[in-house]
């Protein structure tokens, strides 16, 4: 019997496993952070596809929303690449029409929403083409809506690459960007994707563990109307989302990093 099938066999075996170890070690690691942001006045979020501000930060945007925050939303692309079997066009429409009627659920009206529609799964890197424009774009956007918070997914997510993607095109426009703005990036696939051993790379003093708290069952709404409706092929419009990374949305805080 070939050992490489060997080896991915095992590998198979053992990956629940190992993920259920990593985390249980990074919610260990990230216990008894700080546990409090700033209520800005304004601020703005960058979502690679429709569902990571949810997913990643739902529970932070509505205690902003409570709070009279002036929340704006953009989004990198708008999700066609969730189903290869399936009609990009109609994917993308559905994935849209289901992101407004999250977005209204939370209270944040469509004048303070922004979609692009860069490549889904291949959002411009650094030195790539069609990065600096997306940056100049992000640019535009800063300048116009003038927020005291920039949000967007963490730099540490090593894949998706659409995600650290989004974060490389916001750092870009943010060193341009004339007005004073802190600066965060957000979890949403760090659980699943990040080494463990790479766990260290993060700084810990800037990062927070925010308890979702009494807004834990509008967030859950939040994530089950993206997750649930089916397309036309019986899975999620969203895409099927490994049972891991679901499992680790259970933990009861949202998860960021102040970068600048």
């Amino acid at each position: 019997m070939d050992s490489g099938l060997i080896t991915r066999s095992t590998r198979r075996l053992l990956k629940p496993g190992y993920l259920a170890v990593k985390r249980m070690f990074f919610r260990s690691w990230f216990a008894g952070l700080k546990r409090e942001l700033p209520l800005y006045g304004r601020v703005l979020v960058v979502a690679p596809h429709p569902d990571d501000e949810a997913l990643g930060l739902g529970g932070t945007i509505l205690r902003f929303l409570d709070g009279g925050t002036d929340v704006h939303i953009l989004f990198m692309t708008q999700g066609e690449a969730s189903h290869d079997d399936l009609d990009k066009a109609a994917v993308s429409r559905s994935r849209t029409r289901i992101s407004d009627e999250v977005l209204a659920c939370m209270g944040i009206d469509a004048t303070r929403v922004t979609r692009w529609s860069l490549p889904d799964g291949a959002i411009p890197r650094r030195g790539a083409s069609g990065f600096e424009e997306a940056a100049g774009r992000l640019g535009e956007v800063l300048e116009t809506v003038r927020p005291e918070a920039l949000f967007v997914t963490h730099p540490m997510e090593t894949w998706p690459y659409d995600h650290v993607a989004s974060f490389e095109i916001a750092e870009a426009a943010l060193n341009e960007y004339s007005g004073s703005c802190d600066f965060y990036g957000y979890v949403v696939w760090l659980w699943y994707s990040l080494p463990m051993r790479m766990i260290f790379s993060i700084n810990r003093a800037a990062t927070y563990t925010l308890p979702v708290g009494t807004r834990r069952e509008r967030k859950e709404v939040l994530v089950r109307h993206y997750l649930e409706p089916l397309a036309p092929n019986g899975k999620p419009w969203s895409g099927v989302l490994p049972k891991a990374m679901l499992k680790a949305l259970e933990y009861p805080c949202e998860v960021l990093t102040r970068l600048a």
